[in-house]
């Protein structure tokens, strides 16, 4: 059976921070926050932000190999205006593929066997929607106001240590955040005549190359870091908890079942987990699951019909070997 999807559950600990900020309040810097109908504001990171990061993690990884990146560039629409784009070819670029693009160009390609004509000179757009779905990143446990106070010092400019300097204010989270992805592995490494600036259009990259490139992906998850202020709140987003699926139909069942509480100084994985495991056993082809070692008090509850939870290393190894395997 072809499998259609990978969807992947993350739980991340930032111990003290400030990953995604919202606007400044004065000489505050916001967190973003989102407020649930009991009232309490929960930080959390946007999935702009873990594309961000996801992106930045796999520049690192590619070193080495036959992928690239694509160059930023600015690029004029029809107004006038640059917005910052990329080139737009998910033949020769991973991002482009992955994670999508738009971008305007000047001509329309002609048509096969046709000449170029006056109409061919005009404008268009080239969209790709990204085949990676990221969810926003969301915090378990409801911001309690803490907030760190720094100082901007003059004495570079004054000589005196004395003049003081500016003081800010940031706010800070202890938190446990959940991350979703779903990836459309028919999408991976094949475009249509729309998604690509490519002057041949509609195209796919070989099986091979297919699947190197969302072993890539997975790979970044491993090294995965990232966010405002690391010289001041460097944090880890690398996961504590990992669990993967790879599914006949796409459908993200970890997004809303991946939660956990807080009980006698101990992370407890909530049972809905287990209940979308078996609602679409059918569905699934395969599953893995990683877990630092004590940090979920019950997550040995997961392990059934020979299914053992991994180290975080162990289990995502084992995802980039699944995908060698499956057929996509």
């Amino acid at each position: 059976m072809t499998s259609k999807a990978i969807t992947i559950g993350i739980l991340f600990k930032v111990e003290v921070g400030n990953v995604n900020a919202g606007w400044t309040e004065g000489v505050v810097t916001i967190m973003k926050k989102v407020e649930l109908p009991d009232g309490n504001s929960h930080p959390y990171i946007s999935g702009q932000a873990m594309r961000r990061y996801m992106r930045d993690t796999m520049q690192d990884i590619i070193t080495g190999t036959s992928e690239q990146m694509s160059p930023s560039d600015q690029a004029k629409d029809k107004r006038g205006k640059s917005p910052i784009t990329t080139l737009g070819d998910p033949r020769k670029y991973i991002d482009d593929d992955l994670f999508g693009f738009m971008r305007a160009v000047k001509k329309d390609r002609k048509e096969k066997g046709k000449e170029k004509d006056e109409e061919s000179e005009i404008g268009s757009t080239r969209k790709r929607t990204s085949p990676l779905r990221v969810s926003a990143a969301f915090g378990f446990f409801k911001f309690t106001g803490n907030r760190d106070l720094g100082t901007k010092s003059s004495i570079e400019h004054s000589g005196s240590a004395e003049s003081g300097g500016s003081i800010f204010e940031t706010e800070i989270t202890n938190n446990i955040f959940k991350n979703n992805l779903m990836l459309e592995l028919d999408r991976v490494g094949v475009w249509k005549d729309y998604e690509t600036t490519d002057e041949e259009g509609e195209g796919s990259l070989s099986e091979i190359q297919r699947k190197e490139r969302i072993k890539i992906m997975i790979k970044s998850l491993k090294y995965l870091w990232g966010g405002g202020r690391q010289s001041r709140f460097l944090v880890d987003l690398t996961p504590q908890f990992i669990i993967y699926a790879r599914m006949s139909k796409k459908v993200p069942i970890f997004l809303n079942s991946l939660n956990i509480t807080y009980e006698n100084s101990q992370y407890y994985l909530g049972s809905a987990i287990q209940e979308a495991l078996k609602d679409y056993e059918q569905d699934i082809e395969n599953v893995i699951i990683g877990s630092r070692d004590g940090f979920l008090k019950n997550v040995n509850n997961l392990e059934n019909n020979g299914r053992a939870v991994q180290t975080i290393g162990n289990a995502i190894d084992m995802m980039i070997k699944d995908i060698d395997t499956a057929k996509i």
